[in-house]
């Protein structure tokens, strides 16, 4: 049986919209003073979720409305590895992030998408932890995929990690969380990636200092909803 995995983590989080040329230049500083991760492979991963939102669309438009506390509820995996894949609560709480994250079946993330909530709840931990979180799972439906690109990079002090996120695509009509080569689209205008950091109690001096050398503004910036863009403009 599968378990629960990262169960209690809060973090500090602080984003931070990249032009190509700051993308290309803060990767190679970044490469220079931090411990690539280890699935870099060699630069890069990718990653692909499904995110889930109820028929009141609350976690978007808690997010629009920047409200404190909130919730965001997602599957996700790392092609080409198809079969591991994660069901991760995010819980935002001020400037405070924190994740629940329970490892599932391929069929059981595949029931979650097509709403076949009894064959998913079978799981007693899917159960356990949707009940324990005040999540109502009948009443949520899967509502945008995205897919990007992740250069990670890290710092054991303080369990620093600073991520470059490209090539990011989506879709909201296409749920096919297990396709090879899904048909989707990107929904970025102007800029070529979004640059993450997390930490735990305080950030470096130094690596902050990077990122003021190239005039980067922090911004209350998130993929989920950037990749609704239909919903935004025609729908809601």
């Amino acid at each position: 049986m599968f378990m629960s995995i990262n169960t209690n983590i809060v973090r500090v989080e602080e984003k931070y919209l990249l032009s190509f040329y700051q993308c290309s230049e803060i990767y190679t500083a970044l490469s220079a003073v931090l411990i690539p991760d280890k699935h870099n492979n060699p630069d890069s991963y990718m990653i692909r979720s499904v995110y889930f939102d109820d028929y009141s669309e609350t976690a978007y438009y808690d997010k629009q409305s920047g409200v404190e506390n909130r919730i965001k509820l997602r599957l996700r995996i790392y092609p080409p590895d198809y079969e591991n894949v994660k069901l991760e609560l995010k819980e935002k709480r001020g400037g405070f992030q924190q994740k629940h994250t329970l490892l599932i079946r391929r069929s059981e993330a595949e029931a979650l998408i097509d709403k076949d909530y009894d064959f998913a709840l079978n799981n007693k931990n899917i159960e356990d932890m949707l009940l324990k979180n005040k999540i109502a799972i009948q009443s949520m439906r899967p509502v945008v995929m995205n897919q990007y690109r992740r250069s990670a990079f890290i710092h054991p002090m303080n369990n620093i990690r600073v991520t470059l996120d490209r090539e990011i695509l989506c879709s909201e009509t296409n749920f096919d969380l297990f396709a090879d080569n899904p048909v989707m689209y990107s929904p970025m205008d102007y800029y070529e990636a979004l640059l993450e950091v997390k930490y735990d109690k305080f950030l470096f001096k130094w690596i902050s200092d990077l990122f003021n050398a190239y005039g980067l503004n922090r911004e209350a910036y998130s993929k989920y909803v950037l990749s609704r863009r239909l919903f935004e403009n025609f729908i809601s």
